[in-house]
């Protein structure tokens, strides 16, 4: 079921809210409730893969409980084994279900052979709910979870506003907020909020992503035996990109406004990304609990061993950047390609991202040691003026509209091909302006203003804590033009246009959301 649909605006959604309400404070018929609504809306999409994701509910929360009463026995050994053995049965179900025809594919090719097992289709929301169950696994270990009652754990793993495409929460953020007394009261607070964030959800799927799509997908698709030109190619790059953006930050913000109505704070996954001035910064805005993830659990597990040898062995220089930081990174961010896909297009994108995270914390650490030499000598240290700031943020913006052309190209040579043309290889003329036409540019153009110029979500709703980790980002990256939203009438008006909007244009069609793919 989808968010941008007819059933779930109208029928799935004021269902859930009312029957939720029917049952308020009835402890855990309230929460199981809401648990059988989620297992509901997971099996509208296709019923055959919900035994699958209640054995990952049931597998998990039944090692969680072996992991902390070894940690409570003081079983270390014991509790490691019980980690690692959750872990990698969970890392086996997702490798067998997304990787599995991949790898045969280039086992074939590389050894000659012919062998089949037939196309396995990819269970819809694995991705992120097989990575929720591994953080809680590990943060049990740690000692930063403990064990609840299964009636909150399984209502946590399945809560269907985070359950298909995230934001991929941790038990932390969201077992306190089951267990409050206030939980399951629909509010007509809550209620209000969570609308409006939805309703900004729905107007950036329905009408800018979508709308985006319809420009994106024939220059991707046309790709072959086509001579790709410059402006075809950059146009091509950026509006895949907007669409991405508003697409899957449009999402987000669904679920955010969803779980608001249902008393439920999720912490955000995006801090307008595309007004970024570096790939560190973008990957800090850009799918904020993916990204949290792979340092947590990928990035700082492999860091800190290889630092220390370095630190053993004295390396200086580029072999420590090497051992330090650029190792961990590559192999860090190769993981985040193949999470998004079982591809080499995907491989490639995170090969690529990992130099571009290389590149961008060389010139950090340059202009670190600029900013030192300049104190040293009593001279002042020059903050970046605004015109350099956009000048950071157009190149951030170029570097990930080029990336991008991997992540949407369905293949590497088509990749190749609109690389080809950006770089200007094929002649650059004005050839492009004219066989694209001006919408494509006029819908591009709008969309990189909302993203240079406007607050984002959170921002416009920042009077009402609007999400769970608010505190940490209110002060990042505030907008060129201030807008907050009130309960006036301007903001009731602006509230009801996005809503309505956002339902009038789902009549051109329900397109599925893109990381619904993942």
């Amino acid at each position: 079921m989808l968010f941008n649909s007819f059933v779930f605006i109208f029928g799935f959604l004021p269902i859930a809210l009312f029957l939720v309400w029917a049952v308020a404070g009835r402890g855990a018929l309230t929460k199981w409730t809401l648990t059988a609504l989620s297992l509901f809306f997971y099996a509208w999409w296709n019923p055959k893969y919900l035994p699958l994701l209640a054995f990952s509910i049931c597998f998990n929360y039944w090692v969680g409980t072996q992991i902390e009463r070894c940690c409570e026995n003081g079983q270390r050994r014991s509790s490691n084994m019980w980690t690692a053995f959750g872990v990698s049965v969970d890392l086996a179900m997702l490798g067998y279900f997304k990787y599995a025809n991949f790898a045969l594919d280039n086992a074939n090719l590389l050894l000659g052979t012919n062998y089949e097992i037939g196309r396995i289709a990819l269970p819809l929301a694995i991705s992120f709910y097989t990575f929720q169950k591994i953080a809680y696994l590990i943060d049990i270990r740690r000692g930063e979870a403990r064990k609840t009652g299964f009636t909150d754990f399984a209502l946590f793993a399945a809560f269907f506003p985070q359950l298909i495409a995230g934001p991929i929460v941790h038990y932390s953020e969201i077992i306190p907020q089951l267990k409050s007394r206030a939980f399951g009261f629909i509010r007509s607070k809550n209620l209000m909020i969570g609308l409006v964030i939805f309703s900004i959800g729905l107007f950036k799927k329905t009408v800018l992503a979508d709308t985006l799509s319809a420009y994106a997908n024939p220059l991707f698709n046309e790709v072959s035996g086509r001579e790709i030109d410059f402006v075809g190619g950059w146009v091509a790059a950026v509006t895949f990109t907007l669409q991405l953006y508003f697409d899957f930050s449009g999402y987000s913000d669904m679920a955010i406004g969803l779980g608001r109505m249902f008393g439920v704070k999720l912490p955000l996954n995006f801090h307008s990304p595309l007004r970024a001035t570096g790939i560190i910064d973008y990957w800090r805005r850009w799918h904020m609990t993916l990204q949290r993830f792979i340092v947590s659990y990928i990035f700082q597990p492999l860091s800190l061993p290889l630092n220390r040898y370095a630190a053993e062995k004295r390396l200086t220089g580029w072999s420590q950047f090497a051992v330090g930081i650029g190792i961990p990174t590559f192999i860090t961010f190769v993981a985040v390609g193949i999470w998004h896909g079982a591809g080499w297009t995907f491989v490639l994108f995170g090969v690529l991202h990992a130099g571009y995270i290389c590149i961008n914390e060389v010139w950090r650490e340059n202009q670190k040691h600029r900013r030192r030499r300049r104190k040293k000598q009593g001279l002042p240290i020059r903050e970046a003026s605004a015109l350099q700031i956009a000048g950071y943020q157009a190149v951030t913006l170029c570097a990930i509209a080029f990336g991008n052309v991997l992540f949407r190209a369905a293949s590497v040579s088509d990749a190749m091909e609109i690389w080809h043309g950006m770089a200007g290889l094929s002649g650059i003329t004005a050839a492009g302006w004219s066989t694209l036409g001006l919408g494509v540019l006029a819908y591009s153009a709008i969309g990189i203003l909302i993203v240079a110029l406007f607050p984002n979500t959170q921002q416009l709703m920042r009077n009402y804590d609007p999400a769970y980790n608010w505190d940490e980002w209110k002060g990042v990256s505030p907008p060129r033009i201030s807008l907050v939203w009130r309960p006036d009438i301007k903001g009731l008006i602006f509230g009801a246009l996005a809503l309505l909007l956002g339902i009038l244009f789902i009549q051109r069609g329900q397109a599925i959301f893109l990381y619904f793919n993942f």
